[in-house]
């Protein structure tokens, strides 16, 4: 996993910072506990460098398919993939709201609206129809939590996400931000969607 080359060149306007790999091993043991990974059909939306969807391949998924609109991702992605002989993930350049196939687990660290008018919203809602099982880290606030609570979705505290510089206004070489883990599960899924 030490292997796994990080994205060099965010890009802004798609808040791409990369998943920690402690935090994508803590998320992916968690949604393993869950019965949601070992044999299961997995997407991981927005892949970034592809940390999540290569951690669940080596957790034992079935099948990864692993989605992100910006092409040089899918590609540092593929490579990520071929580096640890991987043949169980696909590499797929594509906008996760034109996703139509259906998966029994999808994981995802989407943007955090920080720099970008990213609905959580709508992610929330396209998710639900793309998986079964959907677990994805947010930043931890009310609203957020609210919005979970709303949504008949569960919360786990997963700790602090560390992103590294990566764009020009950031001041310190690194920040941490608290994060959480929330996740619904087949069986919990709300009318509402």
């Amino acid at each position: 996993m030490s292997k796994i080359e990080r994205n060099q060149s965010n890009k802004l306007r798609l808040e791409q910072y990369s998943t920690d790999l402690e935090m994508a091993y803590d998320m992916v043991s968690f949604i393993d506990s869950k019965s949601c990974i070992f044999g299961k059909n997995v997407a991981d939306l927005g892949c970034g460098n592809g940390i999540l969807g290569i951690t669940a391949a080596i957790f034992g998924a079935k099948k990864v398919d692993m989605y992100d609109i910006d092409k040089r991702m899918t590609e540092l992605t593929k490579k990520n993939v071929e580096t640890l002989e991987l043949d169980n993930v696909n590499t797929i350049n594509k906008d996760i709201f034109d996703v139509d196939y259906k998966y029994d687990t999808a994981v995802s660290n989407p943007p955090f609206g920080f720099q970008s008018n990213f609905s959580i919203i709508a992610f929330i809602k396209k998710a639900n129809n793309i998986a079964d099982n959907l677990f994805f880290i947010y930043k931890d606030n009310k609203n957020i939590r609210n919005l979970a609570q709303i949504n008949g979705m569960d919360v786990f505290e997963l700790g602090n996400i560390k992103l590294q510089k990566s764009q020009y206004f950031h001041k310190k070489n690194s920040y941490t931000l608290p994060v959480i883990l929330i996740y619904r599960l087949k069986d919990e899924r709300p009318n509402k969607f």
